[in-house]
C-alpha cells in the first residue's frame, strides 16, 4: 500500500512539473553573450592607439600585420640604402645659409602628420601587394641611377619621391595609394629645384621688387631712383639682395598654404582648399614689399647699418609670420567668400 501510495505521489509531482501555470511563458530566453567593456560607439571617441593594437589600425590580425611588417623590411632597408646618397644631397641644401629651403626638414614631419590622420582611412581597406607597382617603382630606380652617375641630384630627389609612390603601391596596392596620395605628394615640397634657376628666377624678381618699391616711394613724395636691384633715396642706398627677393618666403609659404588647405576639414570644398593656395602668392609678395619698404625707411632715418643684421632678419620674420595669420585668417573668410556650390 505504501508503495502503491509513492507511486501515485511520484506521478502527480511529474504532471504537475509538465503543466505550466497560467499566463507563464515555458519558452527559456536565449542566452546573452557576454557584453565587451568598451562598445563601438565609446571606441570611436577615444583615440585609436588607446584601445587599438598598430594591426588593427592598418586593417589586419596581428599575425598578417607580423608577417607583412617582415615581409616589408628587407623592401625599405634597400630603399634607404638605395637613397641615402640623396637624403644627403637634400640635408646639405637644407642647412645652407639662406637656404631657399630651409624648411625642408619639416615636410617629412608634416607628411607623417598626414599619414597617421589618415589611419582610419587605411583601416577600412584590404591591403594587398600588387606587382603593378613595379611598373613605377622600376623607372624611378632607374632614373634615380642615371640622375646620380650624371650627378643631377634634383633629378634623383624627384626620382626618390616617385620611388615612395611605387614602393607603397607594391607592398599595399592601389586603394592604399589613392588613399595617401595626397601625404605622398606633400613630399615633393622638401625636393629642392636647381640652384641655377633658383637664382635666375630670384634675380628676377628682385629687380621687380626693386621697381615696385621705388614706384611705391615716389607715390609717397620721396625722391628715390632704381639702379639695377638697388634703392637710392636721399643719403643712401638699400640693395635688394636675394633674401629679399621674395622666393624664399614665396616657397615657404605655398608649402605652408597646401599644408593648411589638407589640414582643413573633410567637408570643405576643393575650391576652398584651390583658393587659399593661390592666395599664398600675392600675400608672399604684399608681404615682401612691406620689408623692402621698412627697410628703406629704417635705413633713412638711422643710416644703412641699421637695416642691416638683426633688423634685416628679424623683420623678415616678423613680416612673414603676419603672412601666415594673413592665410590662416583667410581660411576663416572664403566660406562667406565662396559659398559651397551644389557640385562642390
Amino acid at each position: 500500500m505504501l508503495g502503491s501510495f509513492a507511486d501515485r505521489f511520484v506521478s502527480t509531482r511529474r504532471r504537475s512539473a509538465s503543466v505550466a501555470p497560467p499566463n507563464v511563458r515555458t519558452t527559456s530566453a536565449p542566452v546573452r553573450p557576454p557584453q565587451p567593456i568598451f562598445h563601438e560607439p565609446l571606441a570611436d571617441l577615444v583615440p585609436g592607439p588607446c584601445l587599438q593594437p598598430v594591426s588593427t589600425l592598418l586593417g589586419m590580425n596581428p599575425s598578417a600585420a607580423v608577417r607583412r611588417g617582415v615581409w616589408s623590411v628587407p623592401h625599405i632597408a634597400a630603399f634607404l640604402a638605395l637613397f641615402w646618397p640623396t637624403f644627403g644631397w637634400m640635408a646639405e641644401r637644407f642647412n645652407t645659409p639662406d637656404s631657399f629651403y630651409s624648411h625642408g626638414w619639416l615636410v617629412p614631419l608634416a607628411a607623417g602628420w598626414l599619414l597617421w590622420s589618415r589611419r582610419r582611412d587605411v583601416r577600412r581597406l584590404r591591403l594587398a601587394p600588387s606587382l603593378w607597382g613595379l611598373s613605377l617603382l622600376g623607372p624611378s630606380i632607374v632614373v634615380h641611377v642615371l640622375a646620380a652617375w650624371l650627378s643631377i641630384h634634383f633629378l634623383s630627389g624627384f626620382a626618390m619621391v616617385a620611388a615612395v609612390w611605387g614602393l607603397v603601391w607594391t607592398l599595399w596596392g592601389w586603394p592604399a595609394l589613392q588613399v595617401l596620395r595626397a601625404p605622398l605628394l606633400y613630399l615633393l615640397f622638401m625636393v629642392p629645384l636647381p640652384g641655377v634657376l633658383l637664382i635666375a628666377v630670384s634675380f628676377a624678381m628682385k629687380l621687380q621688387a626693386a621697381g615696385l618699391a621705388t614706384w611705391l616711394l615716389q607715390g609717397l613724395g620721396l625722391s628715390a631712383t632704381q639702379i639695377g636691384s638697388t634703392i637710392q633715396v636721399p643719403g643712401v642706398s638699400v640693395v635688394v639682395d636675394d633674401t629679399c627677393s621674395g622666393l624664399r618666403s614665396l616657397i615657404s609659404l605655398i608649402a605652408l598654404a597646401v599644408l593648411w588647405a589638407l589640414f582643413l576639414p573633410r567637408g570643405t570644398p576643393r575650391r576652398h582648399r584651390l583658393a587659399l593656395v593661390a592666395a599664398a602668392l600675392p600675400i608672399a609678395l604684399v608681404a615682401n614689399m612691406v620689408r623692402i619698404l621698412l627697410l628703406v625707411f629704417i635705413a633713412g632715418l638711422y643710416g644703412t647699418q641699421a637695416a642691416e643684421g638683426f633688423i634685416h632678419y628679424g623683420a623678415g620674420t616678423v613680416v612673414f609670420g603676419v603672412a601666415l595669420l594673413t592665410l590662416i585668417g583667410l581660411s576663416g573668410v572664403l566660406p562667406r567668400w565662396l559659398p559651397a556650390s551644389s557640385r562642390s
